[in-house]
């Protein structure tokens, strides 16, 4: 089995290099020679790891600001991938563009769309300026050094104005302070093995349509003392009307928990159970 501190691993990011996806995969993953896959998409994120041109694959799943990343949760039910891990990157994001740039001489401003929608109230601040979705933080500061946009401005973390030699113009500037975005690590199922210090999992069920079928599901964790920590409901395809919920278990018995997810299977319909991984450390905000 592969795991975190292995010397060579290649990992799959969402971006490019000095991008957030960037900074959780380095947080996480210690081992020396670490590759890494830059990634235009997340459905390209779960297409290498599937073609095993990547050993693992790291991807974010939701904001303190922004919330869940629904697609995600739908391509994590496509590909049914397992979680090792989850890190948490506290979100400090920076105005930056080109030396000799100053704000009044900014036309258009790109980041990620995310990203863009954390930092609304500043944005609101320069009414001379257009903002415009691109497909990453970092990606949007390279496209400027890259293409010498002296009319262009990007919003990313402090990392992608060092890497690319931009100046940084403003920091800090989204919305809330209390801004951090949660990452998976995700590993394919011939490569799962769940580690001795796993207490969290996440899981996906469905509930009948009738009266207290939820409750049921919540009176079985209550007994097994499984702690709900998030519950996130979703459309399912083909099926109008009806949603699918995703979820967040801690714990502290695999026992009871184990118990609790046998129990589950005979009061919900269609359980995915994605594995069960150390939770990750919260960031100080």
């Amino acid at each position: 089995m592969l795991t975190k501190n292995d010397a060579n691993l290649t990992i799959a990011i969402q971006g490019v290099k000095a991008s957030f996806h960037d900074m959780a995969m380095r947080k996480y993953f210690k081992g020396p020679g670490i590759k890494t896959v830059e990634c235009s998409s997340f459905p390209k994120l779960f297409s290498t790891l599937a073609s095993k041109e990547a050993d693992f694959a790291v991807m974010a799943i939701e904001n303190a600001i922004a919330g869940s990343i629904l697609a995600n949760y739908s391509l994590m039910e496509k590909y049914k991938f397992k979680i090792i891990g989850e890190v948490y990157i506290k979100i400090e994001m920076c105005l930056m563009a080109l030396p000799g740039v100053g704000i009044n001489d900014i036309k258009t401003v790109r980041s990620h769309p995310m990203a863009l929608l954390q930092c609304q109230d500043y944005l609101l601040t320069l009414p001379h300026v257009t903002a415009v979705e691109a497909a990453d933080t970092a990606e949007s500061a390279k496209d400027i050094q890259e293409k010498n946009l002296r009319q262009d401005a990007a919003i990313a973390g402090r990392l992608a104005a060092e890497v690319f030699g931009l100046n940084i113009l403003q920091e800090n500037i989204e919305t809330d302070r209390s801004n951090f975005t949660r990452f998976l690590v995700l590993a394919r199922e011939e490569d799962y093995e769940q580690v001795k210090d796993a207490n969290k999992s996440s899981v996906r069920f469905e509930v009948r349509h009738f009266p207290g079928s939820l409750a049921k599901v919540l009176n079985v964790l209550n007994k097994h003392s499984v702690n709900l920590t998030k519950i996130q409901s979703l459309p399912i395809l083909g099926k109008p009307y009806q949603y699918c919920l995703h979820t967040d278990f801690e714990w502290d018995d695999v026992i009871e928990f184990n118990k609790a997810i046998k129990e589950t299977e005979d009061v919900a319909l269609d359980l995915i159970h994605f594995g069960n991984y150390p939770r990750g450390e919260k960031v100080e905000l």
